[in-house]
């Protein structure tokens, strides 16, 4: 779980902090304010011991430093590290995440402090601190579930053939999350249906009529009739639909796990949306954390609705975060508003957008009835 994040002179960030919720949190703001970056930052140290201790390697500080090298540079697609440095920040940048694991009911705290450092030509990451207990709680027979980052744009009209296409070519134009989804989703289909499966992900399979599943290495669309339907025929919002499905049904998405979205809104209409917002609610209080970027108005009253609705029954209240990015006029720095309430935003971007939006329509049907 992703407690907390500082990050220091990092592309659009000067000195920011989030504390996030083990719930639901709710990333808004203007594009370009950087809630795609905290997300693969999140995601990144999510996965960092996962990934070290999967092969039995030893974890030192060269490998550790080679592989968060790797992996920023996949994840921010850029082919040397001071491009990731805050532009003309003096010095170099850090990051401070600090996790944690819950093993056999005893949580293992994960921190982590990176620098990266420009020496003349070449860019340097060097890793200040880390911890080796979780290697130790893996070498006791501990398992650790998935992190799952979905990123903006669809994935499953591009599955088939996806790994083979990325490994082959240099500079693909979709970052490492792209690979890490697709590799996660080749699995097989649990014999029991998991527990996560909540009334509003059946509701979506209801609105779907069927669901995807992975035949013979490919993924497919099957009615509820038996037929198939070719996946480019399906609305592009509704892929995403399906897709949640088929990670639940799949076990990608695991208790204890972390799932960060990045614009879960796109190309969904209002209903869909809604039974979209509700299902993540059920998953953010079913010990999965929740990450969320958006830029829907729409979906974070949803939220906003159902916080309120658990509010009433104590037993079922979810602990919530909501962090508003927001850009400096005088020097373009991006500050970080956050509270347990969609209130505590400020500025709250998409509401201002939306009440300057009604005031031109105001004024332009004034002008209509003038005529």
């Amino acid at each position: 779980m992703l407690k907390t994040l500082k990050v220091n002179n990092f592309t659009v960030f000067d000195n920011v902090e989030f504390e996030f919720s083990p719930g639901l949190n709710v990333i808004v703001g203007e594009n370009g304010a950087g809630k795609t970056h905290v997300l693969k930052l999140g995601y990144l140290f999510s996965r960092a011991w996962p990934d070290l201790t999967s092969e039995r390697l030893a974890v030192n500080n060269d490998r550790v430093e080679s592989y968060l090298e790797k992996r920023l540079a996949d994840l921010f697609q850029v082919n040397d590290l001071s491009a990731l440095l805050k532009f003309r920040s003096k010095g170099g940048a850090s990051i401070e995440a600090h996790m944690s694991w819950l093993v056999s009911s005893t949580k293992i705290p994960m921190p982590w402090k990176v620098e990266i450092q420009q020496r003349g030509h070449k860019t340097k990451l060097s890793v200040l601190e880390f911890t080796l207990d979780v290697m130790y709680a893996r070498e006791r027979g501990a398992s650790f579930p998935h992190q799952v980052l979905v990123p903006s744009k669809e994935i499953v009209s591009l599955f088939n053939g996806f790994i083979g296409i990325y490994d082959k070519y240099k500079n693909f134009p979709l970052d490492v999350s792209y690979r890490d989804l697709v590799a996660a989703m080749s699995t097989l289909e649990l014999r029991d249906s998991p527990s996560l499966m909540s009334n509003a992900v059946q509701r979506m399979q209801g609105l779907l009529d069927g669901e995807l599943k992975l035949e013979k290495g490919e993924l497919v669309f099957e009615r509820r009739d038996g037929s198939l339907m070719g996946i480019p025929l399906m609305a592009e919002g509704y892929r995403k639909l399906a897709m949640l499905i088929y990670l639940l049904r799949y076990g990608v998405i695991e208790r204890g796990a972390t799932l960060f979205w990045d614009e879960p809104e796109s190309n969904l209409n209002p209903a869909a949306l809604k039974l979209l917002a509700e299902a993540l609610y059920t998953l953010a209080n079913s010990d999965v954390q929740v990450v969320v970027a958006t830029h829907s108005l729409f979906l974070l009253r949803e939220f906003e609705i159902l916080q309120t609705r658990s509010l009433h029954d104590r037993s079922s209240a979810l602990p919530c975060r909501y962090f508003g990015l927001g850009r400096q006029e005088n020097n373009g720095s991006v500050t970080v508003s956050q509270g347990a309430d969609v209130a505590d935003i400020n500025p709250l971007i998409l509401l201002d957008e939306n009440l300057l939006q009604s005031d031109r329509y105001m004024a332009a049907e004034s002008l209509h009835d003038r005529d």
